[in-house]
């Protein structure tokens, strides 16, 4: 009898090791998907934010050029259509050009980290400052045509500046989704930039002097 109580004992001993061994094994399997799900979660929501930011960024370059192009159009006359058509058909075009890319400052500055959102908001603000003066001297290159050519070479001085400005956000913008910066190339664009705007403004110049040689 003690014989077979003591095996009774023993197996109710070993079920019990058993069933708790089964316990632990289930909760360590548990928390091991849990942390696998945790970490393939993190994984598709940093992957789905990268992809936003590089989306941002491109339609904030995209509302930066469509800008600049509009801006410029201002130098576009016609003789044969009245004036204050053209001036209202630029303003009109060169307020819906500036709020896209307001907009799209704005978005990308949400959906970045800290310093690149600081960055993106200082550029913003100075740029809403300088709008100002922007349609100001292009409202007086429309209606003063005696001062056109030296309104046209302080706008493109004052243009190729932010040109400066934007390369140097640009690359904050590219750091901000893992691409990588070489300072020396770096610097080798931005001074083929202002040789290039240099060069612009001198055959502008040349050719407004009626200078056609090369």
């Amino acid at each position: 009898m003690d014989a077979i109580r003591a095996m009774l004992d023993a197996a109710y001993i070993q079920g019990l090791f058993g069933f708790f061994g089964a316990l632990i094994g289930a909760g360590a399997l548990i928390l091991s998907i849990r942390v696998t799900a945790k970490n393939t979660l993190d994984a598709h929501k940093f992957e789905k934010l990268a992809e936003a930011k590089r989306d941002s960024y491109l339609e904030l370059i995209k509302s930066w050029f469509n800008f600049l192009l509009v801006f410029n159009s201002y130098q576009k006359i016609k003789e044969d259509i009245d004036i204050k058509i053209q001036m209202d058909e630029f303003f009109y075009n060169l307020s819906l050009s500036f709020r896209d890319l307001t907009t799209a400052l704005h978005q990308s500055s949400f959906i970045s980290e800290p310093q690149t959102k600081e960055k993106i908001l200082d550029f913003t603000m100075k740029l809403t400052e300088d709008y100002f003066y922007l349609i100001g001297q292009a409202a007086q290159y429309f209606l003063i045509e005696e001062e056109r050519d030296d309104i046209s070479l302080q706008l493109m001085v004052f243009m190729d500046e932010y040109g400066f400005k934007c390369l140097e956000l640009q690359k904050d913008l590219r750091i901000e989704i893992g691409i990588s910066e070489d300072e020396a190339v770096n610097l080798r664009i931005m001074e083929k930039q202002k040789e290039f705007a240099e060069r612009i403004k001198n055959k502008i110049m040349k050719i407004r002097n009626r200078d056609f040689e090369p």
